[in-house]
């Protein structure tokens, strides 16, 4: 469950800064089966792709990603129909990143990376896909 859970966070988050993000809050958000828990998860999925979209903190991301993962392990820890539904979204998020051209998810590996800039500079680390938005 923990990397069905790790798979589901890291796919919604980076799906969250594509142009299908309104679909993946509304798929994630169905999961829930209480209307005011739909209502939550989708407008908290709403924050995380702003938070994602604006220059930020390099590690807001990670931090997402974390907060989603322990939301989704807690999500399958207490629906036994969750499971099936959140590798379906998984299956179909990642198969529509492949007709884009960029690979579906693969397990991760240990990837270890160490920046540091100083001044005015900036650092962008990718272990693998990367969107870089820099809005006015």
């Amino acid at each position: 469950m923990t990397a069905l859970a790790t798979a589901a966070a890291t796919t919604v988050m980076n799906s969250l800064a594509t142009d299908a993000w309104e679909r993946v809050r509304t798929l994630v958000g169905q999961l829930w089966h209480r209307p005011e828990q739909v209502a939550a998860v989708e407008e908290e999925l709403g924050d995380a792709r702003e938070l994602l979209l604006r220059p930020a903190h390099e590690d807001d991301a990670l931090d997402l990603t974390a907060a989603w993962r322990l939301r989704f392990r807690q999500l399958l820890a207490t629906d036994e129909t969750a499971a099936q539904a959140l590798a379906e979204i998984v299956a179909e998020l990642t198969a529509e990143a492949g007709e884009d051209g960029k690979q579906g998810w693969e397990a991760p590996r240990n990837l270890e990376m160490r920046a540091q800039a100083s001044g005015d500079a900036q650092v962008y680390q990718s272990g693998r896909d990367m969107t870089n938005i820099r809005l006015p």
